[in-house]
C-alpha cells in the first residue's frame, strides 16, 4: 500500500513538472527528443519546432479553458489536435521517419497505460 502511494505521488509530481513547463519549453524538449529519435535535418528540425510550438500553445490553451470540465470532451479535443499535428508531420518527415514517429508514439501510449482498447487498466493492490 505504501509503495502504491509513493508511486502515485511520484507520478503526480512528474505530471506537475511537465505541466509547469511553458509551451516554448515543451516544444523545445519534444523537438530535441524527435531530432535524436528521427535524425532530423536542420530544415526538418526548424519545421518540427514550429509544429510543436503551435501544438503546445493549443494544448495549453485547451487545458486552461477546460479546468474542471468534461474529461471526455477534453480527450476528444486533444485527439483532434494530435491528428492535426500528425498531418503536418507527414509533410515534413520522410515515410520512414513518420513510421518511426508513429511507432514511438504507440509505445509511449502503452507505457502510459493509454494504448489499446483496455484503456490501460492498472493492477489492483489487494
Amino acid at each position: 500500500m505504501f509503495l502504491a502511494t509513493v508511486t502515485f505521488a511520484t507520478a503526480q509530481q512528474g505530471q506537475g513538472q511537465r505541466q509547469q513547463m511553458t509551451p516554448e519549453e515543451r516544444a523545445k524538449a519534444q523537438t530535441e527528443r524527435l531530432e535524436t529519435l528521427l535524425k532530423l535535418t536542420a530544415a526538418q528540425k526548424t519545421k518540427v519546432q514550429a509544429i510543436e510550438l503551435e501544438y503546445a500553445k493549443e494544448t495549453s490553451a485547451l487545458r486552461q479553458n477546460n479546468q474542471g470540465g468534461d474529461r471526455e470532451a477534453m480527450r476528444e479535443a486533444l485527439q483532434k489536435l494530435s491528428t492535426k499535428r500528425d498531418t503536418k508531420y507527414k509533410e515534413v518527415l520522410t515515410a520512414d521517419q513518420f513510421k518511426k514517429y508513429q511507432e514511438d508514439n504507440e509505445q509511449r501510449q502503452r507505457e502510459r497505460g493509454q494504448g489499446g482498447q483496455g484503456g490501460g487498466q492498472r493492477p489492483r493492490n489487494n
